[in-house]
């Protein structure tokens, strides 16, 4: 596929957010070598590097949080260094998504279990942590820059958002 056709094929699949897959590195890096496994005249490896980048285009909207499709309402999550904490999207403007932390309550049922090591000791299990989220009118308001450059909100080394309400204590660090 050439950049015309594969720019053609994301126009079409999602093209609300067009303009942020045409700049997604890892997705257009994905044609770009297929294109030249055709040339090389491996065509198996061309169709399967080019077929996983069709894949990343269709899920693009389930996953990435961009300008063309963030609305009030949408539960995001805001990440830290290794916490993340979920939050609802208050404001939208054209550069920037105002969020308010939810109330995340933990599962009771989690219990952390923990081997000697480190420091003190170690989490085995923190990946089972579930939480049941509710809206918190006294959360805790951020405001996040859209970036061009890293193609989301906020700056790597930084607090990020993504998409979907995903709360997460790091026992570990």
């Amino acid at each position: 596929m050439t950049r015309e056709e594969y720019s053609v094929f994301i126009a079409k699949v999602a093209p609300e957010n067009a303009r942020y897959i045409l700049r997604c590195e890892e997705i257009i890096e994905g044609f770009e070598r297929a294109e030249r496994y055709r040339k090389d005249g491996k065509p198996e490896l061309a169709d399967m590097v080019e077929q996983r980048a069709i894949e990343r285009i269709t899920i693009f909207n389930r996953t990435a949080l961009t300008p063309a499709t963030v609305k009030v309402g949408d539960g995001v999550t805001i990440n830290l260094w290794s916490d993340r904490h979920a939050a609802t999207v208050i404001k939208v403007t054209a550069k920037t998504v105002t969020v308010r932390r939810d109330k995340a309550t933990l599962n009771p049922d989690f219990k952390p279990e923990f081997i000697p090591g480190g420091f003190a000791a170690h989490c085995t299990n923190q990946s089972e942590q579930r939480y049941t989220y509710e809206p918190d009118e006294k959360g805790e308001i951020r405001t996040f820059h859209w970036s061009d450059k890293f193609q989301r909100y906020g700056q790597p080394g930084n607090l990020t958002l993504s998409k979907g309400r995903h709360e997460f204590y790091d026992y570990n660090f």
